[in-house]
């Protein structure tokens, strides 16, 4: 191969080729991941190409995509430009994708194997091959987002309440902007640590919009803290007032928990803690190191790691304990 051109083109081949050859189940999966690739590897080569080539000597096709029988393929392909083999190639993927889609939920199994014959309403214009290139990377796009949302099991169904309802929205930028810990990538151990501590299954039907991919585990232990970023929370017995765009803290111990939920104002002013289990904890936002937690006359400092801080007061637990942030900037 000598070139990104050439590897491009078998890349997208091969795309074709996996979505003739997938079944109902996942050949969308695969298309998206496929195209999504071979999208990349044509963005990080377009620098390179400042001076196109004039469009007169480009090849003229026929309006169905294809050209004429009497000149194989191969050789077409062998000696235009890559955004006529580019063309091609997405258009039999275009084609091949709007009639397996059509065709998925009625056609027998044994007749999605076969070649997609594809009408010509369906082959978009080679004249545009960037355009259909960028409209099947937002569908690869768009399926990959869909599936990469983490659906687990909320609340208990013991109690008799449905489950709250998941959100693939991010937290509003403002929070994003004070929180790193809600910036940072989610990992396996967010996830199966959220699981292990039961924190998932205390989230009630008070709660709308669970941002699932923003669930972070702060801390564990003993006592396992969860932050939870919320669409809504709505007015409980425990919390009077809606919050929209709420931080949920979930603290867990030994099956039984705590929660509060927050605005992003309350942890600026270090208003956002809460006291469960003997220990004071609550959120701080970025560019505070260390907290002074005072109550009863005693003051006992600890320090902040990814937005979280938590101390046990040797007075025991207060009702409201006084929080100090130190080294904010």
């Amino acid at each position: 191969m000598s070139d990104f051109r050439d590897r491009f083109g078998l890349q997208l081949a091969a795309a074709s080729a996996s979505l003739l050859a997938a079944n109902s189940a996942d050949f969308r999966v695969r298309f998206g991941l496929q195209l999504t690739r071979a999208a990349g590897e044509l963005a990080a080569a377009r620098r390179p190409l400042g001076a196109p080539a004039r469009r007169g000597w480009a090849l003229r096709l026929p309006r169905l995509g294809f050209p004429p029988e009497h000149r194989p393929l191969a050789r077409v392909l062998a000696l235009r430009d890559f955004r006529v083999r580019f063309g091609l190639q997405l258009t039999r993927a275009a084609g091949d994708l709007a009639a397996a889609r059509r065709g998925l939920a009625d056609a027998p199994a044994a007749r999605r194997t076969r070649g997609l014959r594809l009408p010509g309403a369906l082959i978009p214009r080679l004249s545009r091959p960037i355009i259909v290139g960028l409209s099947l990377t937002a569908f690869a796009g768009t399926a990959v987002a869909a599936l990469a949302l983490w659906t687990p099991v909320l609340g208990d169904s013991r109690f008799g309440e449905a489950p709250p309802t998941v959100s693939a929205s991010a937290p509003p930028q403002d929070q994003l902007s004070a929180l790193g810990v809600l910036r940072r990538e989610q990992s396996p151990a967010d996830r199966s640590g959220a699981l292990a501590s039961g924190a998932l299954r205390a989230i009630n039907a008070s709660t709308s919009g669970v941002r699932t991919n923003y669930i972070r585990v702060l801390a564990g232990g003993s006592t396992g803290f969860v932050l939870v970023p919320v669409a809504e929370r709505r007015p409980s017995l425990a919390s009077p007032t809606a919050i929209p765009d709420a931080l949920c803290l979930y603290a867990v111990q030994s099956g039984a928990f705590a929660v509060n939920c927050y605005t992003l104002a309350q942890v600026r002013a270090g208003t956002a803690r809460n006291i469960a289990f003997g220990q004071v904890f609550g959120l701080a936002p970025d560019g505070v190191s260390a907290v002074t937690i005072a109550a009863g006359g005693v003051e006992v400092s600890a320090p902040v790691q990814n937005n979280f801080f938590d101390a046990t007061l040797p007075a025991g637990p207060t009702a409201s304990p006084t929080v100090t942030f130190s080294g904010a900037s």
